[in-house]
């Protein structure tokens, strides 16, 4: 007789359920920390579709599975895999879909609640920052970190971090500093402070709604003062030096204004891809003003250079694959980024330009 063997079926990346009126996503990666690959990013698509056609839905929960991260970005490990299998069409799919994801949320006719207690950076923001609600917590830590990768600050960042107070957001996309949910709150990106151990009670609440009046009634209710931001205390010394009129200016006044905490910034910044800092702070530049929908394809097209060229590669390996945390960036200092080769990232695509409805 042949014992019966037990086969485990793998679990959902990414979980989609109901409870009272509440259609509740949740990222089911809590080893990689959540981070978003397109079949999870297809599946958010389609069921955020039916759900707003569904009357027995009145709003939607987003949270991360585990107890470290709601989301610590798009899964860029599977785009240096595509990269070294020359899937070409995977880098545009990843990319495109992502941000028509982003779109679709900023457009959505429902509450849509993120619940982000814990790491949310880079694509964790874009399925975030543009929904109605976005509940931080004094677990929460924020950031746009592509400049370490050989990236630039996508998944709409151009639009949210331009609505930042005075120069945060040049200074967030440059930098890719980390802040807290407090910071979340005084940048605008955040809408919602709750102490992490009411986040049940909310959630609870919240499935028990039935309109957006009723969600905003019980927002209401978990909403509390938050402790007093860190970014705040240093608003003033951003903006006298993230004014600059190019990056080596930035960096120049970093040096000169004699602070200990610019000296920590400017450290920090010798860590990161020169030319991707070039291009963070071009982007910003360009689209200041700019609505989501003409920022998206602009980014669009940054997305699928930045797939042809070395650094963002290069980034990916240091950093996620061989771990060596020792990139060999081209060019390797800031001096040595040519005007014409940023241009060059902003070119229109043609017929793979990514257009939004």
């Amino acid at each position: 007789m042949v014992a019966a063997v037990a086969m485990e079926t793998p679990e959902a990346e990414v979980l989609f359920s109901k409870i009272g009126h509440a259609g509740i996503i949740t990222l089911n990666r809590p080893k990689a920390l959540n981070s978003l690959n397109l079949d999870m990013i297809r599946a958010m698509m389609k069921t955020l579709k039916q759900w707003e056609q569904d009357d027995q839905i009145a709003c939607v929960i987003i949270e991360g599975g585990g107890d470290k991260a709601f989301c610590a970005g798009g899964d860029i490990r599977s785009v240096y895999l595509a990269k070294l299998e020359d899937r070409r069409d995977y880098q545009d799919a990843i990319f495109r879909e992502e941000y028509e994801l982003n779109y679709y949320i900023s457009k959505y006719t429902k509450p849509y609640i993120s619940l982000i207690n814990g790491i949310c950076m880079g694509g964790g923001l874009g399925i975030s920052v543009h929904g109605s609600h976005r509940i931080v917590t004094e677990r929460t830590v924020m950031a746009m970190p592509e400049t370490a990768i050989g990236f630039f600050p996508d998944v709409g960042a151009s639009y949210f971090l331009n609505k930042c107070p005075g120069r945060l957001g040049m200074f967030m996309a440059i930098t890719g500093e980390k802040i807290k949910g407090a910071d979340a709150l005084y940048c605008g990106l955040a809408t919602h402070y709750v102490p992490s151990e009411k986040m049940g009670q909310l959630r609870e609440a919240l499935t028990q709604t039935s309109s957006a009046k009723q969600v905003n009634e019980a927002m209401a209710r978990f909403n509390t003062d938050a402790p007093a931001s860190e970014l705040a205390q240093y608003q003033s010394l951003i903006d006298e030096i993230f004014t600059g009129k190019t990056v080596p200016e930035i960096l120049d006044k970093l040096y000169e204004v004699k602070h200990p905490k610019a000296y920590e910034w400017v450290r920090n910044l010798t860590k990161k891809s020169p030319l991707s800092m070039a291009i963070a702070f071009t982007l910003l530049k360009r689209t200041r003003g700019m609505s989501l929908k003409r920022c998206l394809p602009i980014e669009f097209r940054l997305s699928q250079r930045f797939v042809e060229h070395y650094d963002f590669f290069e980034g990916i390996r240091a950093l996620l694959v061989d771990k060596d945390n020792e990139p060999k960036w081209q060019p390797n200092h800031i001096s040595k980024v040519k005007l014409d080769t940023v241009r060059s990232y902003f070119k229109d695509l043609g017929l793979k330009e990514l257009k939004l409805v």
